[in-house]
């Protein structure tokens, strides 16, 4: 269900893939129910499936958590620690990090995860989370970091054509399906551009097309700063909480109370 195909699972799995497909069948006789049925094109989840997916998870989770528990003693700052953020993040902040924390403690291997998704921490999908939004589990532990601020960027190139150029009529890179970008302009009293070059929902394309001077486009300041980007419509901002956040039962695990004091530390300056 998570890799979309019975064959992408195999490959995932580094498994073949008449033995994922006895694996499917084995799982079926055990709960007594159809989990897949085939469809034009591959499998199709039930109700069953889709009902039995999250506690799945979960199982793989508290697996994946167990294994990293194991890497290495509570007390030793080795082993393995999961980290979670968000796509923009784990690529454009998150990787600026690393170089100093593997100086610090060499015996640390760390798994980082991109994902725009809000990971269950109660559930150990993750050891530390880089979070947009303020966590609601309980037995959680949070640093707040620094606001992330937004603004409007272009290439150098771009900005020089666009003097004296109103919002309204510049090329904009915009979001699709969500429309949360126009929504929050609007929300902030700005007028909403009409003139809309790109739509993605992905941030991480976004930014990518401000990059090739195709459009104005939104971007964390930060981000923008470190690319050469030139700063449009100084006047639209705005900002983002951020959270560092770890399960309080990991705080007292040397490997994983180590990355986290880190990044509290050093993520301020790059966010």
């Amino acid at each position: 269900m998570e890799q979309g195909s019975l064959s992408a699972a195999a490959r995932a799995l580094a498994l073949s893939q008449p033995t994922v497909r006895r694996q499917i069948e084995t799982l079926e006789t055990q709960v007594g129910a159809r989990l897949f049925t085939r469809a034009s094109n591959g499998l199709s989840p039930t109700p069953m499936a889709l009902d039995l997916l999250p506690l799945a998870q979960s199982v793989t989770s508290e697996a994946e958590a167990f294994a990293r528990a194991a890497s290495g003693a509570a007390g030793a700052k080795q082993g393995t620690v999961r980290l979670t953020a968000s796509r923009v993040l784990a690529v454009h902040c998150l990787p600026l990090l690393l170089p100093a924390l593997h100086a610090k403690a060499p015996g640390i291997t760390i798994e980082l995860t991109a994902t725009d998704q809000t990971e269950n921490m109660a559930r150990r999908a993750a050891d530390i989370a880089l979070r947009v939004v303020p966590p609601v589990q309980e037995a959680l532990v949070a640093q707040k970091l620094p606001p992330i601020r937004l603004g409007l960027f272009a290439t150098a190139g771009l900005a020089r054509t666009l003097t004296n150029a109103r919002l309204t009529t510049v090329p904009f890179i915009s979001d699709d399906r969500t429309r949360q970008i126009e929504a929050g302009l609007e929300a902030l009293g700005h007028p909403v551009p009409r003139q809309i070059v790109l739509r993605s929902d992905d941030a991480l394309v976004q930014i990518a097309a401000i990059q090739t001077g195709l459009g104005v486009g939104i971007c964390q300041v930060a981000v923008a700063e470190r690319m050469g980007l030139v700063r449009m419509f100084a006047t639209v901002e705005t900002t983002l909480p951020c959270y560092l956040v770890m399960h309080e039962d990991q705080a007292q695990i040397a490997r994983i109370r180590t990355v986290f004091d880190h990044f509290a530390q050093r993520l301020p300056e790059h966010l």
